[in-house]
């Protein structure tokens, strides 16, 4: 994957979780785009490049939005490497594939940091709330996995042309 469409898509993911979507809270909960990013990336990548784009969109998290350093970056990766595991165990084309996936991993993954909150002695979300947070923050990703996936397959492009030798259309060539 190119690394640098991959680095545009990242930071274009940050911005959008910190400036629209940390404001953006139907029902009290804000969706995470980053989450969304690591599982997608891992589901058009494969499961090493889930495991790096999710911990790498940990790192961002992790360093804009507060929180123990490095908790989000672990359990983005993990949860970029599991996507990738689910992308080569079942057939991906099928449609509901991704959505499922996307659903039941982002709702994984968003009570995998509450448990590392609750661990680490950051509380904030214990009991119900955790699971209500889940599910929403899961609906959120099944929305935005759409315009994400969009992005990776403009990263997944690029290793695409440069397999079959044809020149990527830019601004430079075309």
């Amino acid at each position: 994957m190119s690394r640098w469409r991959t680095a545009i898509v990242l930071f274009v993911m940050l911005a959008a979780q910190v400036s629209v979507f940390v404001h953006l809270r139907p029902f009290g909960v804000a969706p995470d785009v980053l989450l969304v990013g690591a599982i997608i990336g891992g589901l058009v990548g494969g499961d090493e490049f889930g495991a790096r784009n999710g911990f790498v969109a940990g790192l961002l998290f992790d360093l804009v939005l507060a929180g123990p350093f490095g908790l989000a970056a672990g359990v983005y990766g993990v949860a970029g490497y599991a996507s990738g595991l689910l992308g080569q165990a079942v057939d991906s084309e099928d449609p509901r594939v991704v959505p499922v996936g996307v659903f039941v991993l982002s709702l994984l993954g968003t009570m995998g940091y509450a448990f590392g909150l609750g661990v680490l002695g950051a509380g904030g979300l214990i009991g119900r709330s955790v699971l209500w947070v889940a599910v929403m923050v899961a609906i959120w990703a099944v929305l935005l996995m759409f315009p994400v996936r969009a992005g990776y397959g403009w990263v997944a492009a690029a290793d695409r042309s440069f397999a079959t030798g044809e020149p990527t259309r830019n601004v430079v060539n075309s």
